[in-house]
């Protein structure tokens, strides 16, 4: 798969090119490289249908006419990465479009886009890349519409089907039978907790996260070089591993509870798929294991501070915060049964509110959590 070197030094040679145009785009300024053929009808037509889309992007995640109408079915959110993605703060287009190449591919009606979001700092002078995207354009009867490039970075992937699950293999990885059986446990589990029946899934199994964001469409995204593996679950059923394997039953139960209880706390959300699947390749056992000895040697953390299950304060590979919530998730099976640990999911106004539901407060939270800890795994599956 092609990449982009020396990202950097080509940002500063975008945003500095002399013969750069630049369009006034409701707040957004699109700049389009010179070495694009301004002149050929077909990228004039692709170029114009572009700014179209970024004029109307950030309206609605539901459609938009310059989009091809069949992702938002496959997808329901197609354009997710890059909603909003020029606004830094209170800044809305402090990260301004650049249009890079305009790619031939093997398919005469398709061309890649490969699109910049870079800052300017005028302060300090200096720019920042936030991320390289590709769009795949597609040339139709009634003109271009643009579309998700899953699909065509993964065209030639092995698809191989286990029960409800429908893997899409990297070409650079062997498929593992075995964890696909585990995986398929796992589900029956899942199923079982919830009362219900296995829903379809696709799951992209990549050899690590550069892999995974390729795919997704980044030629740059600085979260694609984090170290240890990881995933994600995405609308309508679809997993992405970057853990070279195929069992993630962490993101698979992101599937059920999204889909039961879209309106949960995201640190009882993450907390449960903790609690259940581990992460990223440890179980949860191993976890708290890993993060007692780490409170061993510092005691004075306080749990109640790291209720923000997305910041990232790590103990070696242990999540802290994704830990308090697994740990929540874990006393309150203990204390209360499977059906109060339910109750969590439907989420409330406050965080706060919720935890008092099964006795926490800010008060004895840290307290009560570390006594968990040193607690033998009470596992709800």
């Amino acid at each position: 798969m092609k990449k982009i070197l020396g990202v950097a030094l080509l940002a500063i040679m975008i945003s500095c090119s002399t013969e750069k145009k630049q369009e006034q785009l409701a707040g957004i300024q699109l700049t389009i490289s010179s070495s694009i053929d301004q002149e050929d009808p077909l990228n004039q037509e692709v170029i114009s249908t572009l700014k179209k889309f970024l004029q109307t992007k950030n309206d609605s995640f539901k459609e938009n006419e310059y989009w091809l109408a069949e992702d938002f079915d496959t997808f329901w959110f197609p354009f997710q990465d890059i909603y909003k993605i020029e606004h830094k703060g209170s800044a809305l287009y402090f990260y301004q479009p650049s249009l890079m190449e305009i790619v031939n591919t093997e398919e005469e009606d398709k061309k890649l886009l490969k699109l910049a979001f870079i800052g300017h700092n005028d302060t300090t002078k200096e720019n920042t890349l936030k991320s390289i995207y590709n769009i795949v354009a597609n040339k139709t009867d009634t003109g271009i519409v643009l579309s998700n490039p899953l699909h065509y970075f993964t065209r030639d992937w092995e698809k191989i089907y286990k029960g409800s699950i429908e893997y899409v293999v990297s070409p650079d990885r062997e498929f593992n039978e075995e964890e696909a059986e585990r995986q398929l446990e796992d589900v029956a589990k899942i199923c079982d907790f919830f009362s219900t029946d296995p829903m379809p899934i696709t799951y992209y199994s990549c050899v690590g996260l550069e892999e995974l964001f390729q795919i997704k469409g980044f030629d740059y995204n600085p979260i694609m070089y984090w170290e240890g593996g990881g995933g994600l679950a995405a609308n309508l059923n679809i997993v992405f591993s970057g853990n070279r394997s195929e069992l993630y039953t962490h993101e698979i139960m992101h599937l059920y509870t999204s889909a039961w209880y879209p309106s949960n706390i995201d640190l009882i959300d993450e907390g449960l798929a903790t609690y259940v699947g581990g992460s990223r390749v440890y179980s949860y056992t191993w976890h708290k294991k890993n993060l007692r000895s780490h409170i061993e040697e510092y005691p004075e953390i306080d749990f109640s501070s790291h209720l923000e299950p997305y910041e990232r304060f790590f103990a070696g590979e242990t999540s802290i915060p994704y830990m308090v919530g697994a740990l929540v998730c874990e006393r309150t099976y203990r204390l209360y049964g499977k059906a109060k640990l339910l109750d969590l999911l439907d989420g409330a106004a406050d965080v706060w509110e919720l935890l008092g539901t099964v006795g926490l407060t800010q008060e004895n939270f840290d307290a009560e959590l570390k006594k968990e800890l040193l607690l033998a795994p009470t596992l709800c599956m």
